[in-house]
Protein backbone atom coordinates (compact mmCIF):
# COMPACT_ATOMS: atom_id res chain seq x y z
CA UNK A 1 0.00 0.00 0.00
CA UNK A 2 1.43 3.38 -0.99
CA UNK A 3 1.99 6.17 1.48
CA UNK A 4 -0.76 8.14 -0.23
CA UNK A 5 -3.22 5.26 0.20
CA UNK A 6 -2.31 4.91 3.89
CA UNK A 7 -2.89 8.62 4.47
CA UNK A 8 -6.21 8.42 2.65
CA UNK A 9 -7.37 5.47 4.79
CA UNK A 10 -6.28 7.17 8.01
CA UNK A 11 -8.13 10.32 6.99
CA UNK A 12 -11.28 8.33 6.24
CA UNK A 13 -11.07 6.57 9.61
CA UNK A 14 -10.59 9.90 11.35
CA UNK A 15 -13.71 11.30 9.67
CA UNK A 16 -15.78 8.25 10.68
CA UNK A 17 -14.49 8.37 14.27
CA UNK A 18 -15.16 12.10 14.52
CA UNK A 19 -18.69 11.67 13.17
CA UNK A 20 -19.40 8.85 15.65
CA UNK A 21 -17.97 10.79 18.59
CA UNK A 22 -19.89 13.89 17.57
CA UNK A 23 -23.13 11.92 17.36
CA UNK A 24 -22.54 10.46 20.83
CA UNK A 25 -21.79 13.88 22.30
CA UNK A 26 -24.83 15.34 20.58
CA UNK A 27 -27.18 12.58 21.79
CA UNK A 28 -30.50 14.01 22.92
CA UNK A 29 -30.92 14.03 26.68
CA UNK A 30 -33.63 11.91 28.25
CA UNK A 31 -36.33 14.02 29.88
CA UNK A 32 -37.99 12.43 32.91
CA UNK A 33 -41.33 14.01 33.75
CA UNK A 34 -42.21 13.91 37.47
CA UNK A 35 -45.79 14.79 38.48
CA UNK A 36 -44.85 16.34 41.83
CA UNK A 37 -42.60 19.17 42.92
CA UNK A 38 -39.04 19.23 44.28
CA UNK A 39 -38.90 17.82 47.80
CA UNK A 40 -41.76 15.38 47.22
CA UNK A 41 -41.14 11.69 47.83
CA UNK A 42 -41.34 10.97 44.10
CA UNK A 43 -38.79 13.67 43.31
CA UNK A 44 -36.51 12.52 46.14
CA UNK A 45 -36.54 9.04 44.63
CA UNK A 46 -36.20 10.12 41.00
CA UNK A 47 -33.08 12.26 41.23
CA UNK A 48 -30.58 9.73 42.65
CA UNK A 49 -32.07 6.94 40.51
CA UNK A 50 -31.70 8.82 37.24
CA UNK A 51 -28.29 10.18 38.21
CA UNK A 52 -27.12 6.57 38.34
CA UNK A 53 -28.90 5.73 35.10
CA UNK A 54 -27.33 8.70 33.34
CA UNK A 55 -23.86 7.40 34.13
CA UNK A 56 -24.83 3.88 33.12
CA UNK A 57 -26.45 4.89 29.83
CA UNK A 58 -23.84 7.50 29.01
CA UNK A 59 -26.65 9.90 28.26
CA UNK A 60 -27.72 13.10 30.04
CA UNK A 61 -31.01 12.85 31.93
CA UNK A 62 -33.05 15.90 32.94
CA UNK A 63 -35.78 15.90 35.61
CA UNK A 64 -38.83 17.94 34.59
CA UNK A 65 -41.10 18.60 37.59
CA UNK A 66 -44.69 19.32 36.54
CA UNK A 67 -46.84 19.39 39.69
CA UNK A 68 -50.51 20.22 39.84
CA UNK A 69 -53.95 18.86 38.99
CA UNK A 70 -53.27 15.58 40.81
CA UNK A 71 -50.47 14.76 38.40
CA UNK A 72 -52.66 15.13 35.31
CA UNK A 73 -50.56 17.91 33.78
CA UNK A 74 -47.46 15.73 33.91
CA UNK A 75 -49.27 12.59 32.75
CA UNK A 76 -50.80 14.32 29.74
CA UNK A 77 -47.43 15.78 28.76
CA UNK A 78 -45.72 12.39 29.03
CA UNK A 79 -48.51 10.63 27.12
CA UNK A 80 -48.16 13.03 24.18
CA UNK A 81 -44.37 12.74 23.97
CA UNK A 82 -42.68 11.02 21.03
CA UNK A 83 -42.31 7.27 21.73
CA UNK A 84 -38.57 7.18 21.11
CA UNK A 85 -37.17 6.69 24.62
CA UNK A 86 -36.19 10.34 25.04
CA UNK A 87 -39.16 11.07 27.34
CA UNK A 88 -40.01 8.97 30.37
CA UNK A 89 -42.61 9.31 33.12
CA UNK A 90 -41.54 8.58 36.71
CA UNK A 91 -44.73 8.41 38.69
CA UNK A 92 -46.82 6.71 41.35
CA UNK A 93 -50.27 5.21 41.83
CA UNK A 94 -51.68 8.76 41.90
CA UNK A 95 -51.68 9.14 38.13
CA UNK A 96 -51.92 5.52 37.07
CA UNK A 97 -54.26 3.89 39.60
CA UNK A 98 -56.15 6.48 41.64
CA UNK A 99 -56.99 9.34 39.29
CA UNK A 100 -59.34 7.10 37.26
CA UNK A 101 -61.29 6.63 40.50
CA UNK A 102 -61.35 10.33 41.40
CA UNK A 103 -62.15 11.89 38.03
CA UNK A 104 -64.83 11.10 35.47
CA UNK A 105 -62.62 12.23 32.61
CA UNK A 106 -58.85 12.33 32.34
CA UNK A 107 -56.77 14.09 29.67
CA UNK A 108 -54.84 10.83 29.28
CA UNK A 109 -55.50 7.10 29.42
CA UNK A 110 -53.32 5.49 32.14
CA UNK A 111 -53.42 2.14 30.31
CA UNK A 112 -53.56 2.89 26.58
CA UNK A 113 -51.23 5.91 26.58
CA UNK A 114 -48.32 4.30 28.43
CA UNK A 115 -46.03 1.30 28.32
CA UNK A 116 -45.00 0.09 31.82
CA UNK A 117 -41.22 -0.15 32.04
CA UNK A 118 -40.29 -1.12 35.59
CA UNK A 119 -41.33 -0.48 39.19
CA UNK A 120 -38.69 0.39 41.78
CA UNK A 121 -40.29 0.21 45.20
CA UNK A 122 -43.14 1.08 47.53
CA UNK A 123 -43.25 3.57 50.38
CA UNK A 124 -45.69 3.53 53.34
CA UNK A 125 -47.25 6.69 54.74
CA UNK A 126 -46.97 8.51 58.05
CA UNK A 127 -49.76 10.28 59.88
CA UNK A 128 -48.23 13.64 60.80
CA UNK A 129 -49.16 16.53 63.09
CA UNK A 130 -47.16 19.66 63.84
CA UNK A 131 -44.54 19.53 66.57
CA UNK A 132 -46.49 21.54 69.15
CA UNK A 133 -49.87 19.91 68.47
CA UNK A 134 -51.51 18.71 71.73
CA UNK A 135 -51.57 15.04 70.73
CA UNK A 136 -48.79 12.47 70.77
CA UNK A 137 -50.78 9.38 69.86
CA UNK A 138 -53.56 8.42 67.47
CA UNK A 139 -56.01 8.15 70.38
CA UNK A 140 -55.15 11.69 71.51
CA UNK A 141 -55.57 13.04 67.98
CA UNK A 142 -58.99 11.42 67.68
CA UNK A 143 -60.01 12.83 71.04
CA UNK A 144 -58.87 16.35 70.06
CA UNK A 145 -60.84 16.27 66.81
CA UNK A 146 -63.96 15.07 68.58
CA UNK A 147 -63.88 17.72 71.29
CA UNK A 148 -63.11 20.46 68.76
CA UNK A 149 -65.91 20.06 66.18
CA UNK A 150 -65.46 22.05 63.00
CA UNK A 151 -61.82 22.90 63.70
CA UNK A 152 -60.00 19.91 62.17
CA UNK A 153 -58.55 19.86 58.66
CA UNK A 154 -56.24 17.67 56.67
CA UNK A 155 -54.31 18.35 53.47
CA UNK A 156 -52.83 16.43 50.60
CA UNK A 157 -50.65 17.03 47.57
CA UNK A 158 -51.09 13.58 46.00
CA UNK A 159 -54.01 11.23 45.50
CA UNK A 160 -52.69 8.52 47.83
CA UNK A 161 -52.60 11.04 50.66
CA UNK A 162 -56.08 12.23 49.73
CA UNK A 163 -57.49 8.71 49.77
CA UNK A 164 -55.75 7.92 53.05
CA UNK A 165 -57.10 11.06 54.71
CA UNK A 166 -60.64 10.63 53.39
CA UNK A 167 -60.77 6.97 54.39
CA UNK A 168 -59.37 7.76 57.84
CA UNK A 169 -61.98 10.48 58.42
CA UNK A 170 -64.81 8.26 57.22
CA UNK A 171 -63.76 5.21 59.24
CA UNK A 172 -63.29 7.18 62.45
CA UNK A 173 -66.43 9.29 61.87
CA UNK A 174 -64.50 12.54 62.16
CA UNK A 175 -65.55 16.06 61.30
CA UNK A 176 -62.56 17.30 59.29
CA UNK A 177 -62.25 19.38 56.12
CA UNK A 178 -59.98 18.16 53.31
CA UNK A 179 -57.72 20.71 51.60
CA UNK A 180 -55.98 19.97 48.26
CA UNK A 181 -52.49 21.29 47.47
CA UNK A 182 -50.44 21.43 44.30
CA UNK A 183 -47.72 19.29 45.90
CA UNK A 184 -47.03 17.62 49.25
CA UNK A 185 -44.32 20.05 50.46
CA UNK A 186 -46.89 22.86 50.38
CA UNK A 187 -49.27 20.83 52.55
CA UNK A 188 -46.43 20.14 55.01
CA UNK A 189 -45.60 23.85 55.18
CA UNK A 190 -49.18 24.63 56.19
CA UNK A 191 -49.19 21.73 58.65
CA UNK A 192 -46.11 23.13 60.37
CA UNK A 193 -47.65 26.60 60.27
CA UNK A 194 -50.83 25.44 61.99
CA UNK A 195 -53.21 25.78 59.04
CA UNK A 196 -53.78 22.01 58.98
CA UNK A 197 -54.47 19.54 61.77
CA UNK A 198 -52.91 16.47 60.16
CA UNK A 199 -51.72 14.97 56.90
CA UNK A 200 -50.63 11.63 55.53
CA UNK A 201 -47.22 11.84 53.85
CA UNK A 202 -45.15 9.13 52.20
CA UNK A 203 -42.12 7.98 54.15
CA UNK A 204 -39.73 8.94 51.34
CA UNK A 205 -40.66 12.60 51.80
CA UNK A 206 -41.41 12.49 55.54
CA UNK A 207 -38.16 11.10 56.96
CA UNK A 208 -36.09 14.32 56.79
CA UNK A 209 -39.00 16.41 58.10
CA UNK A 210 -39.60 14.13 61.07
CA UNK A 211 -35.89 13.88 61.86
CA UNK A 212 -35.55 17.66 61.73
CA UNK A 213 -38.06 17.74 64.62
CA UNK A 214 -40.58 19.93 62.79
CA UNK A 215 -43.47 17.44 62.92
CA UNK A 216 -44.57 14.42 64.93
CA UNK A 217 -45.37 11.05 63.36
CA UNK A 218 -48.23 9.27 65.11
CA UNK A 219 -48.19 6.07 63.06
CA UNK A 220 -46.84 4.41 59.92
CA UNK A 221 -49.12 2.58 57.47
CA UNK A 222 -46.98 -0.54 57.09
CA UNK A 223 -47.12 -4.01 58.57
CA UNK A 224 -43.88 -3.43 60.49
CA UNK A 225 -41.92 -0.54 61.96
CA UNK A 226 -39.10 0.98 59.94
CA UNK A 227 -35.59 1.14 61.37
CA UNK A 228 -35.42 4.72 60.11
CA UNK A 229 -38.08 5.78 62.64
CA UNK A 230 -38.20 2.87 65.11
CA UNK A 231 -40.31 4.68 67.71
CA UNK A 232 -43.21 5.26 65.30
CA UNK A 233 -45.87 2.57 65.79
CA UNK A 234 -47.61 0.80 62.93
CA UNK A 235 -51.22 1.70 62.23
CA UNK A 236 -52.32 -1.59 63.78
CA UNK A 237 -50.25 -0.97 66.91
CA UNK A 238 -51.78 2.49 67.20
CA UNK A 239 -55.28 1.08 66.94
CA UNK A 240 -56.04 1.58 63.24
CA UNK A 241 -56.62 -1.89 61.82
CA UNK A 242 -56.41 -2.87 58.14
CA UNK A 243 -55.09 0.51 57.05
CA UNK A 244 -52.58 -0.50 54.39
CA UNK A 245 -51.52 2.62 52.48
CA UNK A 246 -48.47 2.80 50.25
CA UNK A 247 -47.21 4.63 47.20
CA UNK A 248 -45.28 2.77 44.55
CA UNK A 249 -42.70 4.35 42.26
CA UNK A 250 -42.16 3.29 38.67
CA UNK A 251 -41.09 4.25 35.17
CA UNK A 252 -43.45 4.44 32.21
CA UNK A 253 -42.77 5.26 28.56
CA UNK A 254 -45.20 6.67 26.01
CA UNK A 255 -47.20 3.95 24.23
CA UNK A 256 -45.44 2.77 21.11
CA UNK A 257 -41.92 3.04 22.51
CA UNK A 258 -39.91 0.15 20.95
CA UNK A 259 -39.43 -2.92 23.13
CA UNK A 260 -35.65 -2.83 22.82
CA UNK A 261 -35.61 0.76 24.09
CA UNK A 262 -37.88 -0.14 26.99
CA UNK A 263 -35.65 -3.10 27.89
CA UNK A 264 -32.53 -0.92 27.82
CA UNK A 265 -34.15 1.57 30.19
CA UNK A 266 -35.52 -1.15 32.49
CA UNK A 267 -32.15 -2.91 32.71
CA UNK A 268 -30.42 0.36 33.55
CA UNK A 269 -33.03 1.22 36.19
CA UNK A 270 -32.67 -2.16 37.92
CA UNK A 271 -28.89 -1.76 37.88
CA UNK A 272 -29.18 1.77 39.28
CA UNK A 273 -31.56 0.61 42.02
CA UNK A 274 -28.84 -1.79 43.21
CA UNK A 275 -26.20 0.93 43.53
CA UNK A 276 -24.96 1.64 47.08
CA UNK A 277 -26.58 5.09 47.18
CA UNK A 278 -29.97 3.85 46.01
CA UNK A 279 -29.91 0.77 48.25
CA UNK A 280 -29.23 3.01 51.24
CA UNK A 281 -32.05 5.34 50.22
CA UNK A 282 -34.50 2.49 49.65
CA UNK A 283 -33.68 0.90 53.00
CA UNK A 284 -34.56 4.11 54.84
CA UNK A 285 -37.94 4.75 53.27
CA UNK A 286 -39.07 2.00 50.92
CA UNK A 287 -39.52 -1.66 50.28
CA UNK A 288 -37.98 -2.87 47.04
CA UNK A 289 -40.46 -3.93 44.36
CA UNK A 290 -39.02 -4.68 40.93
CA UNK A 291 -41.64 -5.64 38.35
CA UNK A 292 -41.16 -5.50 34.58
CA UNK A 293 -43.59 -4.97 31.73
CA UNK A 294 -46.78 -7.00 32.01
CA UNK A 295 -46.12 -7.97 35.64
CA UNK A 296 -45.96 -4.27 36.46
CA UNK A 297 -49.15 -3.62 34.44
CA UNK A 298 -50.95 -6.41 36.33
CA UNK A 299 -49.87 -4.93 39.67
CA UNK A 300 -51.19 -1.50 38.65
CA UNK A 301 -54.54 -3.02 37.67
CA UNK A 302 -54.82 -4.73 41.05
CA UNK A 303 -53.89 -1.52 42.82
CA UNK A 304 -56.55 0.37 40.84
CA UNK A 305 -59.21 -2.06 42.04
CA UNK A 306 -58.12 -1.51 45.65
CA UNK A 307 -58.43 2.27 45.41
CA UNK A 308 -61.83 1.97 43.76
CA UNK A 309 -62.98 0.02 46.80
CA UNK A 310 -61.46 2.59 49.16
CA UNK A 311 -63.23 5.41 47.30
CA UNK A 312 -66.54 3.62 47.82
CA UNK A 313 -65.83 3.20 51.54
CA UNK A 314 -64.97 6.90 51.87
CA UNK A 315 -67.97 7.84 49.72
CA UNK A 316 -65.76 9.69 47.24
CA UNK A 317 -67.57 10.43 43.98
CA UNK A 318 -65.69 11.01 40.70
CA UNK A 319 -65.57 14.70 39.82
Amino acid sequence: MSKFQQLTRWAACAVIWSASAGAALAADPITVIVPFGPGSGTDNMARPLFDEMSRDLGQPIVIDNRPGASGMIAAQTAARAAPNGNTLFFTTNTTQAINPVLFKKLPYDPVKDFKPVVSIGTSPYLLLVRKDFPANTLAELLEWVRVNPGKASYGWGAAVSQMAGANFVKREKLNAVGVPYKSSPQAVTDLIGGQLTFTFLDLAAAVPIVKSDRVKALLITSAHRFDTLPSVPTAAEAGLKDFDVAAWFGIFAPAGTPDDVVKRIADSAVKAAKSPDMLKRLETCCASMVLHGQAFADYVAKDSAKWKEWAQIADIKPE
